[in-house]
Protein backbone atom coordinates (compact mmCIF):
# COMPACT_ATOMS: atom_id res chain seq x y z
CA UNK A 1 0.00 0.00 0.00
CA UNK A 2 1.23 3.48 -0.80
CA UNK A 3 2.37 5.72 1.98
CA UNK A 4 0.39 8.99 1.85
CA UNK A 5 2.16 12.10 0.67
CA UNK A 6 3.59 14.19 3.51
CA UNK A 7 3.52 17.96 3.37
CA UNK A 8 5.20 20.57 5.57
CA UNK A 9 4.61 24.34 5.40
CA UNK A 10 6.96 26.96 6.88
CA UNK A 11 7.86 30.61 6.64
CA UNK A 12 11.40 31.85 7.23
CA UNK A 13 12.86 35.33 7.52
CA UNK A 14 16.61 35.62 6.96
CA UNK A 15 18.48 38.17 9.07
CA UNK A 16 20.74 39.79 6.49
CA UNK A 17 22.78 42.99 6.80
CA UNK A 18 20.91 45.96 8.27
CA UNK A 19 18.05 47.04 6.02
CA UNK A 20 18.11 43.80 4.00
CA UNK A 21 15.25 41.30 4.26
CA UNK A 22 14.58 37.91 2.68
CA UNK A 23 11.44 36.02 3.64
CA UNK A 24 10.38 32.72 2.02
CA UNK A 25 7.52 30.32 2.58
CA UNK A 26 7.67 26.69 1.55
CA UNK A 27 5.85 23.37 1.45
CA UNK A 28 7.02 19.86 0.58
CA UNK A 29 5.57 16.47 -0.24
CA UNK A 30 6.92 13.03 -1.08
CA UNK A 31 5.38 9.69 -2.01
CA UNK A 32 6.75 6.22 -2.75
CA UNK A 33 4.52 5.97 -5.83
CA UNK A 34 2.18 3.21 -6.93
CA UNK A 35 4.76 0.68 -8.12
CA UNK A 36 7.83 0.77 -5.90
CA UNK A 37 7.96 -0.43 -2.30
CA UNK A 38 10.79 1.80 -1.10
CA UNK A 39 11.25 5.56 -1.38
CA UNK A 40 14.77 6.33 -2.62
CA UNK A 41 14.10 10.08 -2.67
CA UNK A 42 15.22 12.34 0.18
CA UNK A 43 14.56 16.00 0.88
CA UNK A 44 15.78 18.75 3.15
CA UNK A 45 13.36 21.68 3.34
CA UNK A 46 14.36 23.86 6.27
CA UNK A 47 15.64 27.36 5.69
CA UNK A 48 18.06 28.34 4.32
CA UNK A 49 18.39 24.96 2.53
CA UNK A 50 15.85 23.41 0.14
CA UNK A 51 17.20 20.28 -1.56
CA UNK A 52 15.83 17.15 -3.27
CA UNK A 53 17.94 14.05 -3.91
CA UNK A 54 16.98 10.96 -5.93
CA UNK A 55 18.97 7.84 -5.04
CA UNK A 56 20.17 5.08 -7.35
CA UNK A 57 21.29 1.64 -6.35
CA UNK A 58 18.10 -0.15 -5.45
CA UNK A 59 16.21 -0.36 -2.18
CA UNK A 60 18.30 0.50 0.87
CA UNK A 61 21.40 1.61 -1.06
CA UNK A 62 19.53 4.17 -3.16
CA UNK A 63 17.74 5.49 -0.09
CA UNK A 64 21.04 5.69 1.81
CA UNK A 65 22.71 7.55 -1.07
CA UNK A 66 20.02 10.23 -1.26
CA UNK A 67 19.87 10.56 2.53
CA UNK A 68 23.61 11.12 2.65
CA UNK A 69 23.42 13.60 -0.23
CA UNK A 70 21.10 15.93 1.67
CA UNK A 71 22.16 14.98 5.20
CA UNK A 72 25.50 16.77 5.12
CA UNK A 73 23.67 20.08 4.60
CA UNK A 74 21.58 19.71 7.76
CA UNK A 75 24.04 21.67 9.91
CA UNK A 76 23.28 24.77 7.80
CA UNK A 77 19.65 24.80 8.95
CA UNK A 78 18.87 27.86 11.02
CA UNK A 79 21.52 30.05 9.44
CA UNK A 80 20.52 33.24 7.67
CA UNK A 81 22.23 32.51 4.35
CA UNK A 82 24.65 30.02 2.78
CA UNK A 83 27.85 31.23 1.10
CA UNK A 84 29.35 29.57 -1.95
CA UNK A 85 32.25 28.31 0.16
CA UNK A 86 29.91 26.74 2.70
CA UNK A 87 28.00 25.00 -0.07
CA UNK A 88 31.19 23.77 -1.76
CA UNK A 89 32.59 22.30 1.46
CA UNK A 90 29.43 20.33 2.11
CA UNK A 91 29.17 19.20 -1.50
CA UNK A 92 32.64 17.66 -1.14
CA UNK A 93 31.51 15.89 2.03
CA UNK A 94 28.37 14.66 0.26
CA UNK A 95 30.38 13.28 -2.66
CA UNK A 96 32.74 11.43 -0.32
CA UNK A 97 29.92 10.12 1.84
CA UNK A 98 27.91 8.74 -1.09
CA UNK A 99 31.02 7.33 -2.78
CA UNK A 100 31.85 5.44 0.42
CA UNK A 101 28.70 3.32 -0.04
CA UNK A 102 30.32 1.36 -2.86
CA UNK A 103 32.48 1.38 -5.97
CA UNK A 104 32.24 -0.01 -9.48
CA UNK A 105 29.77 0.34 -12.31
CA UNK A 106 26.71 -0.44 -10.16
CA UNK A 107 27.79 1.68 -7.19
CA UNK A 108 24.94 3.60 -5.52
CA UNK A 109 24.58 7.27 -6.35
CA UNK A 110 22.28 10.24 -6.07
CA UNK A 111 21.15 13.35 -7.85
CA UNK A 112 20.94 16.66 -5.98
CA UNK A 113 19.07 19.85 -6.83
CA UNK A 114 17.48 22.81 -5.12
CA UNK A 115 18.21 26.25 -3.78
CA UNK A 116 19.89 27.95 -0.86
CA UNK A 117 19.16 31.41 0.51
CA UNK A 118 22.18 33.59 -0.17
CA UNK A 119 23.22 37.14 -0.94
CA UNK A 120 25.38 39.09 -3.32
CA UNK A 121 26.83 41.98 -1.36
CA UNK A 122 23.85 43.57 0.38
CA UNK A 123 21.30 42.11 -2.05
CA UNK A 124 19.20 39.01 -1.25
CA UNK A 125 19.48 36.18 -3.75
CA UNK A 126 18.92 32.46 -4.29
CA UNK A 127 21.64 29.98 -5.23
CA UNK A 128 20.18 27.23 -7.43
CA UNK A 129 22.32 24.07 -7.59
CA UNK A 130 22.12 20.87 -9.60
CA UNK A 131 23.77 17.49 -10.17
CA UNK A 132 21.91 14.91 -12.26
CA UNK A 133 18.40 14.99 -13.69
CA UNK A 134 16.30 16.17 -10.77
CA UNK A 135 15.06 19.67 -11.55
CA UNK A 136 14.44 23.16 -10.22
CA UNK A 137 11.87 25.30 -12.02
CA UNK A 138 11.19 29.05 -11.71
CA UNK A 139 7.69 30.51 -11.90
CA UNK A 140 7.10 34.26 -12.15
CA UNK A 141 4.09 36.34 -13.18
CA UNK A 142 5.48 36.46 -16.73
CA UNK A 143 7.13 33.08 -17.28
CA UNK A 144 7.80 29.48 -16.29
CA UNK A 145 11.20 27.95 -16.96
CA UNK A 146 13.51 25.12 -16.01
CA UNK A 147 16.56 26.71 -14.38
CA UNK A 148 18.65 23.57 -14.11
CA UNK A 149 20.09 21.65 -17.06
CA UNK A 150 19.64 17.86 -16.89
CA UNK A 151 22.81 15.82 -16.79
CA UNK A 152 21.37 12.94 -18.81
CA UNK A 153 21.70 11.13 -22.13
CA UNK A 154 18.27 12.42 -23.13
CA UNK A 155 19.38 16.01 -22.57
CA UNK A 156 22.53 15.39 -24.62
CA UNK A 157 20.37 14.07 -27.47
CA UNK A 158 18.12 17.14 -27.21
CA UNK A 159 21.12 19.46 -27.17
CA UNK A 160 22.56 17.77 -30.26
CA UNK A 161 19.24 18.00 -32.13
CA UNK A 162 18.81 14.21 -32.30
CA UNK A 163 15.74 14.17 -30.05
CA UNK A 164 12.89 16.63 -29.60
CA UNK A 165 11.37 17.42 -26.22
CA UNK A 166 8.01 15.91 -27.17
CA UNK A 167 9.64 12.46 -27.41
CA UNK A 168 11.89 12.88 -24.38
CA UNK A 169 9.41 11.48 -21.83
CA UNK A 170 9.19 8.16 -23.69
CA UNK A 171 12.85 7.87 -24.72
CA UNK A 172 14.70 4.68 -23.79
CA UNK A 173 17.64 6.88 -22.79
CA UNK A 174 15.76 8.88 -20.18
CA UNK A 175 16.97 6.81 -17.21
CA UNK A 176 20.66 7.31 -17.99
CA UNK A 177 22.25 10.22 -16.17
CA UNK A 178 25.70 11.60 -16.93
CA UNK A 179 26.60 13.16 -13.58
CA UNK A 180 25.82 12.15 -10.02
CA UNK A 181 27.10 11.97 -6.49
CA UNK A 182 28.70 8.53 -6.19
CA UNK A 183 27.59 6.12 -8.96
CA UNK A 184 31.21 5.15 -9.53
CA UNK A 185 32.26 8.73 -10.24
CA UNK A 186 34.63 8.97 -7.27
CA UNK A 187 34.62 11.29 -4.29
CA UNK A 188 34.72 14.55 -6.26
CA UNK A 189 31.83 16.16 -8.14
CA UNK A 190 31.02 19.67 -9.32
CA UNK A 191 27.53 21.16 -9.24
CA UNK A 192 26.04 23.61 -11.70
CA UNK A 193 25.23 26.81 -9.81
CA UNK A 194 23.02 29.75 -10.76
CA UNK A 195 22.83 32.88 -8.62
CA UNK A 196 19.44 34.55 -9.08
CA UNK A 197 17.94 37.71 -7.58
CA UNK A 198 15.31 37.14 -4.91
CA UNK A 199 12.13 38.70 -6.30
CA UNK A 200 8.86 38.97 -4.38
CA UNK A 201 6.16 36.76 -5.90
CA UNK A 202 8.53 34.30 -7.53
CA UNK A 203 8.03 30.59 -6.92
CA UNK A 204 10.53 27.75 -7.24
CA UNK A 205 9.55 24.11 -7.78
CA UNK A 206 12.20 21.55 -6.84
CA UNK A 207 11.50 17.94 -7.79
CA UNK A 208 12.80 14.47 -8.48
CA UNK A 209 12.18 12.96 -11.89
CA UNK A 210 9.20 11.13 -10.44
CA UNK A 211 7.43 14.38 -11.33
CA UNK A 212 9.38 15.83 -14.26
CA UNK A 213 9.91 12.44 -15.91
CA UNK A 214 6.20 11.67 -16.13
CA UNK A 215 4.39 15.02 -16.17
CA UNK A 216 4.81 17.68 -18.85
CA UNK A 217 6.22 21.11 -18.01
CA UNK A 218 2.95 22.70 -19.10
CA UNK A 219 0.97 20.72 -16.50
CA UNK A 220 3.55 21.47 -13.81
CA UNK A 221 3.18 25.15 -14.62
CA UNK A 222 -0.63 24.98 -14.57
CA UNK A 223 -0.75 23.49 -11.07
CA UNK A 224 2.07 25.70 -9.76
CA UNK A 225 0.34 28.82 -11.02
CA UNK A 226 -3.18 27.90 -9.86
CA UNK A 227 -2.49 26.78 -6.27
CA UNK A 228 -1.34 29.71 -4.09
CA UNK A 229 -0.34 27.86 -0.91
CA UNK A 230 3.08 26.15 -1.37
CA UNK A 231 2.06 23.27 0.88
CA UNK A 232 -1.03 22.55 -1.19
CA UNK A 233 0.87 23.09 -4.44
CA UNK A 234 3.45 20.46 -3.44
CA UNK A 235 0.66 18.00 -2.64
CA UNK A 236 -1.14 18.69 -5.90
CA UNK A 237 2.03 18.16 -7.94
CA UNK A 238 2.68 14.83 -6.23
CA UNK A 239 -0.94 13.84 -6.90
CA UNK A 240 -0.46 14.76 -10.55
CA UNK A 241 2.50 12.36 -10.80
CA UNK A 242 0.53 9.60 -9.09
CA UNK A 243 -2.31 10.12 -11.55
CA UNK A 244 0.02 9.05 -14.38
CA UNK A 245 0.40 5.68 -12.68
CA UNK A 246 3.03 6.66 -10.14
CA UNK A 247 5.77 4.42 -11.56
CA UNK A 248 8.51 6.21 -9.58
CA UNK A 249 9.07 7.85 -6.23
CA UNK A 250 8.07 11.49 -6.41
CA UNK A 251 9.26 14.39 -4.26
CA UNK A 252 8.45 18.09 -4.55
CA UNK A 253 9.44 21.24 -2.64
CA UNK A 254 7.75 24.55 -3.45
CA UNK A 255 9.45 27.75 -2.26
CA UNK A 256 7.80 31.20 -2.50
CA UNK A 257 9.66 34.49 -2.10
CA UNK A 258 7.44 36.51 0.23
CA UNK A 259 9.69 39.51 0.88
CA UNK A 260 13.02 40.62 -0.61
CA UNK A 261 14.54 44.01 0.14
CA UNK A 262 16.19 45.97 -1.34
CA UNK A 263 14.71 45.13 -4.75
CA UNK A 264 17.23 44.19 -7.40
CA UNK A 265 15.64 46.40 -10.04
CA UNK A 266 16.92 49.42 -8.09
CA UNK A 267 20.50 48.22 -8.56
CA UNK A 268 22.58 47.88 -11.72
CA UNK A 269 23.41 44.15 -11.69
CA UNK A 270 23.23 41.19 -14.07
CA UNK A 271 20.00 39.21 -13.97
CA UNK A 272 21.82 35.91 -13.51
CA UNK A 273 25.41 35.39 -12.37
CA UNK A 274 27.35 32.41 -13.75
CA UNK A 275 31.09 32.74 -12.95
CA UNK A 276 33.23 30.00 -14.46
CA UNK A 277 36.50 28.31 -13.70
CA UNK A 278 38.31 26.85 -10.72
CA UNK A 279 37.93 28.81 -7.53
CA UNK A 280 35.01 30.86 -8.81
CA UNK A 281 31.77 31.08 -6.84
CA UNK A 282 29.78 29.18 -9.44
CA UNK A 283 30.90 26.70 -12.04
CA UNK A 284 29.73 25.05 -15.23
CA UNK A 285 31.52 21.67 -15.09
CA UNK A 286 32.05 18.71 -17.40
CA UNK A 287 30.30 15.35 -16.80
CA UNK A 288 32.23 12.91 -14.60
CA UNK A 289 30.00 9.83 -14.54
CA UNK A 290 27.44 7.97 -16.60
CA UNK A 291 24.90 5.82 -14.86
CA UNK A 292 21.59 4.13 -15.69
CA UNK A 293 18.87 4.15 -13.07
CA UNK A 294 17.45 0.77 -12.03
Amino acid sequence: MNRPAAAHPATHEASLPQGVRLVVRHGSATDVGRVRTNNEDSLLADSPVFLVADGMGGHDLGAAASARAVGVFADLVGRDVVTSQEFSRRLTRAARSVAALGTGERAPGSTLTGLLLSRQGSLPCLRVVNIGDSRTYHLSAQSFSQITHDHSEVQELIDSGDLDRARALSSCHRNVITRALGAGGGDQVVADQHLLPATVGDRFIICSDGLSGHVSDSLIETVSRSVPDPRHAARELVALALATGGPDNVTVIVVDVVEAFPPWQDTQVDDITLPRGAGSESTVPAPVSRRSRP
